[in-house]
């Protein structure tokens, strides 16, 4: 692996490194709810971590352990997980349960990951204390009485310590995980190696602020949100994902009061604040000091793009500001971005090239073969990535094939899965990444996970390509289609089912059936065997907002009569 330099070798140096320089300097600014704003000074956000680790020690949480943290975004997170590292133990965020009156699917994944992860504690809400019957003997530490004692001056301080590089920051559950929980191990190297990446690649410094509603949960929220910020030693602004989709409007209004450089969002979000938010809403906001628009943990759509970009340039959004990327957990987080004030591009490539002979072949965007796919930029420094055909042979730009990388913030594996782990390797450190792409111009493209292709007759077919198609039909719900393959019993290949949300009423749904299979069957070539409408929010997604096919396919097309979809 390529090493890369950093300024601090672990996120926690670059933390008391600036707590000292300055204890009155940056901070973290809360937003729970409108008007209420709550400050937490960096010098504070150590001292407060400190007791919160003497306090969970008393709980029998020492060095090497795992800690649960089931909390909402707010000061009680930042003090358990930072207090959770001062005792060189390792996090592991989680979703909160949606709803505490139906906790029986929650109960279920939280007993799962006990058995999984083993913690030495589970911190999370009183709320959730109460609703859960005891799961374990694992103690539940209510994080309000913690963050109480982390906050109270009086008392007693764990000592603090700079971790080794090669210790467990974090573990990080991997999102839409089906099945047997996967937990990312991320070491401290493995985070200040990608922290020192992300900024570098992009300029960001201790001048710039972030504004961020991603949940904390995940990662591209908890370091986007917090971590780079400490890092780099700059101002953040968090506010919770509850509400951003309550009022999206608010993150473009903090983003313009706090003047906010950086934020980061899934392409979903960037559609949401466009079809959702009202003009009048965005009286006063200025936007021209928004420099940083990441976007990645799903695939980036150019029109929701188009739409966000044309839409908000009107309050001064830079033209550039939109910084796709690509990466994962088992990579930290990021592998590959759009340098700073280059424009957003992708390419329009040959949809008959790309699934059956594995080429990137240009045509005109208006083409009705024309598959678009975004150009997620080059590796980040330090970072290696190739192309490889299904016997592990790399290959050259324009071909298509599965994304393998390499770099210093690479995970050595998941917890205590090593068959898994060393099933994710092909020698000698290259990791298999399960998405599928190609190289142009040092610049990476994803055309879809290797899991996810729709195969029909022994063609390969992406599925954004189909989802793009039925996009196109007024009455479909933008980001809201899931294409999937499906081989009824006794058949010899897979057929094609599009799960469409919509808000149009029953009376409009033959009609709107008869156009989607039309669209898509003119564009791809390929006629939908069914195409099963549901209304908006049925598609199931993960807790980061990712549409989950397998998921879907499930309830819609598998097993019809769990979900009553509306398909023909």
């Amino acid at each position: 692996m390529t090493a890369i330099a950093t300024p601090f070798p672990t996120v926690w140096h670059a933390l008391l490194a600036e707590a000292e320089r300055d204890p009155a300097g940056s901070r973290l600014t809360l937003l729970p709810e409108p008007d209420v704003a709550e400050e937490v000074g960096y010098a504070a956000l150590v001292e407060n971590a400190a007791r919160c680790a003497a306090a969970l020690a008393e709980h029998g949480v020492g060095h090497g352990d795992r800690v649960l943290l089931c909390l909402p975004t707010g000061a009680e997170f930042l003090t358990a997980f930072f207090g959770t590292q001062v005792l060189g133990a390792a996090p592991t965020a989680i979703a909160l349960p949606l709803r505490l009156g139906g906790t029986a699917g929650f109960e279920g994944r939280l007993k799962d990951l006990l058995g999984y992860l083993r913690p030495a504690a589970v911190v999370t809400t009183a709320a959730v204390i109460a609703a859960l019957p005891r799961l374990t003997d694992v103690p539940l530490v209510d994080g309000a009485v913690l963050q109480a004692r982390a906050t109270a001056a009086d008392a007693p301080r764990h000592p603090l310590r700079r971790p080794d590089g090669a210790e467990t920051a974090l573990i990080q559950c991997t999102s839409g995980s089906t099945g047997r929980p996967k937990g990312v191990v991320v070491s401290h190297a493995n985070l200040a190696a990608n922290c020192a990446q992300l900024t570098g690649a992009v300029g960001w410094t201790r001048a710039d602020t972030t504004v961020s509603w991603a949940p904390l949960y995940h990662d591209m929220g908890l370091i986007t949100g917090v971590l780079c910020p400490v890092f780099v030693g700059g101002n953040t602004v968090l506010m919770p994902p509850t509400r951003f989709l309550r009022a999206p409007a608010e993150w473009l209004r903090h983003l313009s009061a706090y003047r906010g450089a950086v934020a980061a969002a899934p392409n979903f979000a960037y559609g949401y604040v466009t079809s959702r938010v009202r003009d009048e809403e965005l009286d006063g906001v200025d936007l021209s000091c928004w420099r940083m628009a990441f976007c990645g943990a799903e695939p980036i759509q150019p029109a929701t793009v188009r739409r966000f970009v044309d839409r908000f340039t009107r309050w001064g959004l830079p033209a550039h500001a939109f910084t796709p990327g690509y990466g994962m957990a088992e990579a930290t987080l990021v592998l590959t971005t759009k340098r700073l004030g280059t424009p957003f591009t992708y390419d329009s490539i040959d949809r008959q090239a790309a699934v059956t002979g594995a080429r990137a072949v240009d045509v005109a965007p208006e083409s009705p073969r024309a598959v678009q796919v975004v150009d997620c930029g080059e590796p980040v420094a330090g970072t290696e990535i190739r192309i490889v055909d299904d016997a592990g042979t790399p290959l050259e730009e324009d071909r298509i094939g599965h994304i393998q990388f390499r770099g210093p913030s690479r995970t050595a594996g998941y917890f205590a899965l090593p068959e898994e782990s060393a099933a994710s390797v092909a020698a000698p450190d290259w990791w298999k990444t399960g998405d599928v792409g190609y190289l142009r111009d040092g610049g990476l493209r994803i055309t879809s996970r290797a899991r996810d292709l729709v195969i029909i007759r022994g063609a390969n077919h992406f599925p954004s390509d189909f989802e793009q198609a039925a996009e196109t039909v007024p009455g479909v719900r933008l980001g809201a289609v899931v294409a999937v393959g499906h081989r009824p019993e006794g058949a010899d290949s897979e057929e094609l089912h599009l799960i469409v949300e919509t808000e149009l009423g029953p009376e409009h749904h033959p009609e709107l059936r008869r156009a989607v299979a039309g669209a898509v069957g003119s564009r791809t070539g390929v006629s939908p065997a069914a195409v099963h409408l549901v209304p908006r929010r049925g598609i199931p997604k993960t807790t980061s907002g990712k549409l989950q096919r397998a998921r879907a396919r499930e309830l819609f097309v598998v097993r019809p009569g769990l979900a009553g979809s509306d398909g023909a």
